[in-house]
């Protein structure tokens, strides 16, 4: 592997899908051939020191004038001639990717989602894509769904190479030795069926429509809890929704939680349907991935990559998004048929343990690294 530079503005200690799946390949990677270059967070240092990896931290956007990005370039220069670097790796697309246009390296771009996505909607974005697709040696997505989307963008995806994330297959269905209490301190009881939100709390994830859902569905299952984990801006607002259909005794806000699998494993090791209906398609999804692996079904937008992430009626079922009939009623067939349940609990852990290994994705990776 040539040692490589990653820059990316999404790595930890924050929390979110970018965030879990640098955290993941890049403890893979060979140390000795990986620097990373990732925002700066006051958070970042305690996690910095632990990991085996050389990791830079800068403000990406603290220039004056626009592009405010800029004077990461300076940035980028120094680390390439103080860590000898032989190649550059941007860990999603954006703007500030044309700086690797302008330097005399081999040039790897990684794209998740909503930054290929969003690309059409501004002719800016879109001519900086096309010129730095002209020179990357490489685009690594996540899914077959963006790999069209680059292609309905530039007119090719010669370039493309999709490589499925992983999971933590083993981290995340380690026992939970004291479940009994981790129950008590949530207040659910071994009978409650359990829906579960894992995610950024923000509009998109579409969270108020499972909210929504909640009263009809517990005028038929009356020992129905939902515990939503994450943060973001929309959490007062979700709240208040919680308050106004008094359904203060069945929803929870665990607020944020580690983005490592310890942290992780006991909501989907507790959940019975994992649940997040976004109403963007994402790119793909690894939350959908490692609630499977914890024998979790999933319901999930039926556009974008989750189509990929989650087999409609095979290990979940795949929805409408701005349907919230056809959303209230797949959640209700899945916590009152118990037999298609425990089919697709089967089908989802054995899916994911046989293709979603994390150590093989990295090699995967590491190929198209070198």
């Amino acid at each position: 592997m040539k040692k490589t530079l990653l820059i990316t503005y999404f790595f930890p200690p924050l929390i979110g899908g970018m965030e879990n799946y640098f955290f993941n390949l890049c403890g893979g990677l060979p140390a000795d051939r990986l620097v990373v270059l990732a925002q700066n967070y006051p958070e970042a240092r305690a996690f910095d020191q632990k990991q085996k990896y050389p990791i830079y931290r800068a403000e990406f956007f603290s220039g004056r004038f626009r592009p405010r990005w800029r004077n990461l370039k300076n940035d980028i220069q120094a680390i390439i001639s103080h860590e000898k670097i032989e190649q550059l790796a941007f860990g999603h697309f954006h703007p500030f990717n044309i700086i690797g246009v302008e330097l005399p390296l081999p040039l790897v771009i990684f794209g998740h989602g909503t930054d290929i996505t969003q690309i059409k909607k501004s002719w800016w974005q879109k001519f900086t894509f096309k010129k730095v697709y002209r020179r990357a040696n490489r685009f690594i997505v996540n899914s077959n769904f963006l790999a069209q989307e680059i292609k309905s963008l530039v007119g090719n995806n010669s370039k493309v190479s999709v490589v499925y994330p992983g999971v933590d297959f083993t981290g995340l269905n380690e026992p939970i030795s004291d479940l009994s209490q981790e129950k008590n301190k949530l207040g659910l009881q071994d009978s409650d069926l359990i829906l579960l939100s894992l995610c950024r709390l923000e509009p998109e994830k579409n969270l108020g429509a499972v909210i929504r859902s909640l009263p009809m569905l517990l005028d038929k299952v009356s020992n129905l809890k939902y515990l939503i984990v994450g943060a973001g801006s929309q959490r007062a607002a979700l709240e208040e929704m919680v308050v106004q259909l008094d359904l203060k005794n069945q929803v929870r806000f665990i607020g944020a939680i580690e983005n490592i699998s310890s942290a992780k494993r006991l909501y989907y090791q507790l959940a019975h349907l994992f649940i997040v209906p976004s109403l963007k398609p994402e790119g793909f999804g690894i939350s959908y991935l490692e609630a499977q692996a914890c024998r979790t079904p999933v319901i999930a937008s039926r556009f974008g990559g989750s189509a990929e992430a989650v087999l409609d009626g095979h290990t979940g079922i795949l929805v409408d998004p701005a349907s919230q009939t056809e959303m209230t009623a797949a959640i209700y067939k899945l916590i009152s048929d118990k037999v298609l349940w425990e089919q697709m609990a089967a089908a989802s852990q054995a899916r994911i343990k046989q293709e979603f290994n994390w150590l093989d994705k990295i090699e995967e990776v590491k190929k198209l690294l070198e």
